[in-house]
């Protein structure tokens, strides 16, 4: 059987080095069975290409702009120290930031940041009246807001081509794992016709005491249907 500790991305180390081994220790143990080994590396080759394609139409993560986020933060406690500056405070700070001061309302996950952007474009437009300079404000945060909109539309676009692309990859992983047990049991026979069974870890790496593969662990992987952290 084959490892079920094998993640998704593990099969192509594990399924490559199975192949070369293949051609490095299985050819011309017994002559006879060349034909089977050869068969043994061309459907693992196939295995290994569909679990490439798969892999890689997964979305990658979506690369936050952190100057951008703290842009927008940093302006969100600027305001904040604006309005309170404001000589007779004639708009408190609970029309942009509720009960939350500035600092902890900045600090909001990306969408709920968004919203607070949109919150404060609104309110100023309300509240014009009070502040001075009201333009220059409405043009930073409505630039804040575009910006960051769209990375966090990105991020959600991505979090819902995974969810459709997570079963596709449990399926593709199972296919592969199919094949790769199968030339086990193939590559098994040939080295109990060879009397050489104790070169099985030595050919199907993850059957070894000591990894010879480049990549590969022992730990628990995450589930394949789980989202990316």
């Amino acid at each position: 059987m084959a490892d079920s500790h094998i993640d998704p991305r593990e099969t192509l180390i594990y399924g490559a080095f199975a192949c070369d081994q293949f051609a490095a220790v299985c050819m011309g143990l017994v002559p006879a069975l060349d034909g089977a080994v050869k068969f043994a590396g061309s459907a693992q080759a196939k295995a290994d290409a569909a679990m490439y394609d798969v892999l890689h139409r997964q979305p990658m993560p979506t690369a936050l702009d952190g100057d951008l986020v703290a842009d927008a933060r940093d302006s969100v406690v600027r305001f904040g120290k604006y309005v309170e500056s404001i000589k007779g405070h004639p708009v408190a700070l609970s029309v942009f930031f509720d009960r939350d001061a500035p600092s902890v309302a900045s600090r909001r996950r990306l969408t709920k940041l968004v919203a607070l952007l949109h919150h404060i474009v609104s309110k100023i437009g309300e509240h014009k009246s009070h502040f001075a300079d009201h333009k220059t404000w409405l043009a930073e945060f409505r630039a804040h807001h575009a910006t960051l909109s769209q990375l966090d539309l990105s991020s959600r676009d991505q979090k819902v081509t995974g969810a459709l692309l997570r079963p596709e990859l449990a399926a593709e992983r199972e296919a592969w794992l199919t094949i790769y047990t199968a030339n086990k049991a193939l590559i098994t026979g040939l080295l109990r016709h060879a009397g050489k069974l104790e070169l099985l870890p030595l050919i199907f790496d993850d059957l070894a005491e000591q990894h010879r593969a480049a990549g590969v662990s022992d730990e628990t992987p995450t589930p394949v249907d789980s989202p990316t952290p």
